[in-house]
């Protein structure tokens, strides 16, 4: 086992234990950062707080020269979903496939636009609903466990408390991660 230090994340007061490469927060098991990242979530928080909004691609292009394998963009993705739920970022939607994040500070401030002589059309985006939630839940679930996975991972997912705060009955639940994991593989 490798040394223990705290937890990068400014939000977080938790050890964190691991490998040189990978790293384990003991507070929230499922923040689990590559060496990249770890040491550059100072320089990703910056790069957050003046964006409007921002994807994992536009972070990956601007900071790390599109450099990141796959494996450090998913934990780079970890890493939003933990700022998330710490109300650190919100989620606004989708943009071409692609969580769109905005840091929470920017997202609450007033904003004057001068009116325009043509009433525009305006597109507001919607929450996204239980059922969708649970589904990019359970995406990430797939791609972590590349298409394939035991009882004791159900069992895991199963009760994580933000999959059960959603409300969905077990054998939805069942029957979606089916689907999901029809649709990894038919991807691969």
């Amino acid at each position: 086992m490798g040394r223990k230090r705290t937890c990068e994340l400014p939000f977080c007061k938790g050890v964190v234990e691991g490998t040189r490469n990978k790293r384990r927060c003991d507070n929230d098991r499922n923040i689990h950062l590559h060496q990249v990242i770890s040491k550059n979530v100072k320089k990703i928080m910056r790069y957050i707080e003046v964006r409007d909004d921002f994807t994992a691609n536009d972070v990956n292009r601007d900071l790390f020269k599109n450099r990141l394998d796959k494996n450090e963009k998913g934990s780079m993705y970890r890493l939003f979903q933990a700022m998330v739920r710490e109300e650190y970022l919100i989620e606004l939607g989708k943009r071409e496939g692609l969580k769109v994040y905005a840091f929470h500070g920017r997202a609450g401030r007033a904003v004057h636009v001068e009116e325009p002589a043509v009433a525009q059309p305006v597109h507001v985006s919607q929450p996204l609903t239980p059922r969708e939630l649970l589904i990019g839940k359970l995406r990430e679930f797939v791609h972590m466990k590349n298409g394939t996975w035991n009882h004791d991972d159900w069992l895991w997912l199963v009760n994580r408390q933000d999959v059960r705060d959603l409300g969905i009955p077990e054998h939805d639940l069942g029957a979606l991660l089916e689907e999901e994991k029809a649709r990894y593989w038919l991807h691969r």
